[in-house]
């Protein structure tokens, strides 16, 4: 740091000791260098493999199926599978070096290898009866379809049903009608109707039954073989108990039909019996307590491969942004006159080009990629910084100290960059974190909306965007915006350490 400006120098000291501001750039430095070993904490294929007093590299050359199957086949082996084969298994001398986590973020989960817990969901349904009735114009009912469960009931119908019958029978136009019953337990629907030639001489009337609260309980879970069973059991039919019973061993290892009864009273019920299926996207389970996405890829895995991505682009965008603004901002506040207002026009013209539609345009042609979206991020995001510098160097070229570099007869390149642009660090050194946490939420919001990195690549923009498709999948968002909050809280907090370190009001004082 021989080169920083003693005042520079003294605000980097200040700096450190700010305490929620130094550890969190250590804990950023220590997230960013995992992330940069991430093949070597999760990874699908092992580092080492001895098989029959041979040793192979599968992560440096391509071991064919060939080698352990004699198949002539040259494609890479599932290594997972491989593994359980008797080839590796029982005191063979054939072993495999893994890393500690064995999922690459390509890698999808076969749903037999998940561990689901051995449970069983027992819900019991009222089932909601429906009659079909046939009315005459004597208002002489006629049973239809599933009405023998009405057989016996009172049928006097409500005023607004009777008064949309005798509008039918006078082959009148009639919107449809849906009445409750005074009793409660029956409504009454009447299908809208259109006049024809000659009224009706019958008329369909659909009765439903009110079943009230139809879940009864709420699904109950049977844990094993001999879980304890709902209170609701014992009161079921001797008949429907029994083939309850076998039902509960049957849908262990295959689905089963729900069964369905009528009680004493004469409700129809349903009882259901299902277990837990592997459906991507998949909760968390043991081995994966992030869970799975829409493609069975271990959410964890992607978002550590996604965090080494992500500040990896921030990191080379901000250089590369802060690298151009201040060639370009320098240029212009050394050299000032016309060089500075002609730059100055120029640079307010290119910012008025919309970053978003050329990002698009650039990606519809030459395809989505991290570099490309990289060099259009840099071309754009370097203007906010050359303001600043432009203003550092209009400041500084005026000091006493450039004014004696230029008696000296130094040349114009080492007055910028020797003499003036140490001290002229603050706003970089200021704007740093702060660009780098605006450089990750625009990866993210692009991979969120569609239009950064390739599909496939970890992000969490993308895993964002799958809980936005499946909102039940809570795991899909909370783990990725919780990386994201972290480290945007990190960058904010150094931010806001740089900026309290760097304050110039800090070293003014008035004199009498």
């Amino acid at each position: 740091m021989a080169w920083l400006a003693p005042a520079t120098k003294e605000r980097l000291r200040r700096f450190r000791k700010m305490r929620r501001a130094w550890i969190s750039l250590w804990l950023l430095i220590i997230l960013f260098v995992l992330s940069l070993f991430s093949e070597l904490i999760a990874h699908g294929t092992p580092w080492l493999l001895r098989y029959e007093g041979s040793f192979y590299f599968p992560r440096i050359r391509n071991v064919a199926q060939d080698v352990f199957f004699g198949n002539d086949v040259q494609s890479a082996p599932d290594y997972h599978r491989l593994e359980e084969t008797e080839a590796f298994v029982g005191g063979t001398g054939n072993w495999m070096l893994w890393a500690p986590i064995r999922i690459s973020p390509q890698n999808t989960i076969s749903p037999d290898r998940i561990q689901v817990k051995d449970e069983l969901r027992v819900t019991r349904l009222r089932s909601q009866r429906v009659a079909e009735l046939r009315v005459n114009a004597a208002k002489a009912i006629r049973a239809g379809r599933g009405s023998e469960w009405f057989v016996g009931e009172d049928a006097r119908f409500p005023p607004g049903i009777q008064r949309a019958l005798e509008s039918r029978f006078r082959n009148e136009p009639s919107e449809p009608v849906e009445v409750g019953d005074p009793s409660g337990r029956f409504t009454w629907t009447l299908s809208g109707y259109t006049p024809r030639d000659s009224a009706p001489r019958s008329v369909r009337v659909i009765l439903r039954e009110k079943t009230g609260e139809r879940e009864r309980p709420s699904p109950f879970v049977i844990a094993g073989e001999s879980g304890e069973r709902p209170d609701w059991w014992a009161t079921l039919p001797e008949s429907v108990l029994r083939r309850a019973e076998e039902a509960l061993i049957e849908a262990r290892t295959v689905p089963v039909d729900a069964i369905s009864y009528t009680d004493d009273e004469g409700n129809a019920w349903e009882i259901r019996l299902n277990k837990e299926t592997v459906q991507f996207p998949f909760r968390p389970v043991k081995n994966h307590p992030f869970g799975l996405d829409q493609s069975g890829r271990d959410v964890f895995v992607l978002i550590l491969y996604a965090t080494r991505i992500s500040l990896l682009f921030g990191f080379i965008l901000v250089f590369c942004s802060m690298l151009l603004g201040t060639l370009l901002g320098g240029v212009q506040g050394y050299f000032g006159g016309r060089v500075d207002l002609f730059s100055q026009r120029l640079i307010e013209i290119y910012s008025a080009i919309p970053f978003l539609y050329a990002m698009i345009y650039m990606g519809s042609v030459f395809g989505r990629s991290f570099g490309l979206l990289l060099f259009v991020y840099a071309i754009f995001n370097w203007i906010g910084i050359s303001y600043y510098m432009r203003a550092e160097f209009l400041r500084l070229r005026k000091q006493p100290f450039t004014e004696a570099a230029h008696s000296l007869g130094l040349p114009t390149s080492r007055i910028m960059w020797k003499h003036i642009l140490p001290n002229a660090l603050v706003p970089l050194i200021t704007f740093f974190p702060f660009s780098l946490v605006g450089a990750i939420g625009s990866l993210s919001a692009l991979d969120y909306i569609g239009f950064g990195l390739p599909v496939g690549t970890p992000s969490w923009g993308d895993l964002l965007n799958q809980a936005q498709t499946y909102r039940f999948a809570w795991w899909l968002i909370v783990y990725p915006a919780l990386t994201l909050f972290l480290v945007i809280l990190l960058g904010v907090f150094i931010g806001e350490g740089l900026r309290t370190a760097f304050d110039p009001k800090r070293e003014t004082h008035w004199e009498a």
